[in-house]
């Protein structure tokens, strides 16, 4: 996979690109990949590793394949200066908004790419207590089995959604839980809308499914990144040998 962006600032412009393999176990924060990020920008090692883990938090650190983990998870990012563009503290923002761009498009892509996938889910979860609530839910609804082969067989199954949210660990109150895929609405306060079932499994057929959890127990939000279940994946991971 390979991305690269122009950013332009008031005092010059500076490239960044980037270029990533991986394709399973791509858990927990990026087992199993291999990713390069370059920029031409002058910048010091330490602001470079902030804004490197700063986008990588939302990007690399937000994505799964089947939740399984390996020792191989590397990222890198490399300053040339040869823009003479120098990155102070007000430019700080730029570098991380240009490395957000580029790992987005090399995370989404390890996801598209992931063994047997058929489908790219997206898992966001919304008013939760704090982020890490958010993505601890959003996390535990797109590695689950029964989740990711419901979106593979395009079955708008909102118990299975609800079900993974219930176990993930934090605080959670069901009279306040909303689910919909695709913005179409399926349960919502210890109600289910099964009259809008056969609209969702429409959304499911598509090649990016959208996810949303709302908690109601906070502000806190966080999205993940996951895919399908497929039989492809078993025949994958059933033949492989070292």
């Amino acid at each position: 996979k390979e991305h690269a962006v122009r950013v332009d600032t008031p005092r010059g412009s500076f490239s960044i690109g980037g270029m990533a393999k991986g394709s399973g176990m791509i858990e927990p924060k990026m087992a199993t990949m291999l990713g390069v990020l370059t920029t031409d920008a002058r910048v010091s090692p330490d602001m470079l590793h902030r804004a490197l883990q700063e986008s990588a938090r939302n990007t690399f650190n937000a994505i799964t394949v089947d939740g399984e983990c390996s020792t191989n998870d590397s990222l890198f990012a490399m300053a040339s200066g040869s823009s003479g563009v120098a990155i102070t503290e007000d430019l700080y923002p730029a570098l991380v908004e240009g490395l957000l761009a580029v790992s987005r498009d090399l995370a989404l892509g390890i996801v598209r790419g992931g063994e047997g996938a058929t489908r790219t889910i997206a898992v966001t979860v919304r008013h939760a207590r704090t982020v890490d609530d958010a993505r601890q839910v959003a996390r535990t609804i797109a590695n689950s089995p029964l989740v990711k082969t419901a979106v593979h067989g395009a079955d708008p199954n909102w118990g299975r959604i609800l079900a993974a949210a219930g176990r993930a660990g934090v605080s959670f109150e069901v009279a306040r839980v909303t689910v919909r895929l695709g913005g179409i609405l399926l349960f919502e306060h210890g109600l289910p809308h099964d009259e809008a079932a056969p609209a969702a499994a429409e959304i499911l057929k598509r090649d990016t499914v959208d996810v949303e959890v709302s908690l109601g127990a906070g502000d806190a939000a966080a999205t993940i990144w996951g895919c399908d279940l497929s039989a492809e994946y078993v025949r994958i991971n059933g033949e492989y040998r070292t």
